[in-house]
């Protein structure tokens, strides 16, 4: 099992460490505001424990335990396919209990719509889900 830390915010998750340029790209486009002004409340965690599992396997080793072992819905995994591929789809992880919907990606301009709306509970992470592409990254609505 994934380790995450103790918070109300939610995790970014590091599990690429080929490039310390990308990951700070990352971290400065998801704080970065959007156009309405919207921001994410992410914390940005780094976990070598995850270096080299599929996304399938990051995403299996995050228990559906919302809300009783987490605070957050969700959980967002910067990994080897995020680094390599051209948009920087991110793996967005389902923590909620009793829902097994699972993984899609996104792109790290949807990481603030995606935590807003789950956090407020104005969506649902199968809305989401179902509103990827055929390649299974979310783009917007």
């Amino acid at each position: 099992m994934a380790d995450l830390p103790e918070t109300w915010c939610v995790p970014v998750v590091r599990a690429d460490f080929r490039d310390d340029g990308v990951w700070e790209q990352f971290k400065d486009e998801i704080v970065t505001p959007t156009e309405e002004g919207f921001v994410a409340s992410v914390e940005f965690v780094e976990d070598r424990a995850l270096i080299g599992l599929s996304g399938a396997e990051i995403a299996a080793s995050y228990p559906h335990a919302y809300p009783r072992q987490y605070r957050h819905p969700v959980v967002f995994v910067v990994d080897a396919v995020t680094v390599s591929l051209p948009e920087h789809p991110l793996l967005v992880v389902n923590l909620k209990e009793g829902d097994e919907t699972g993984p899609f990606r996104t792109l790290p301009r949807q990481v603030q719509a995606i935590e807003n709306n789950l956090s407020i509970v104005n969506m649902d992470f199968f809305e989401f889900a179902r509103s990827a592409g055929p390649d299974g990254v979310f783009r917007g609505f």
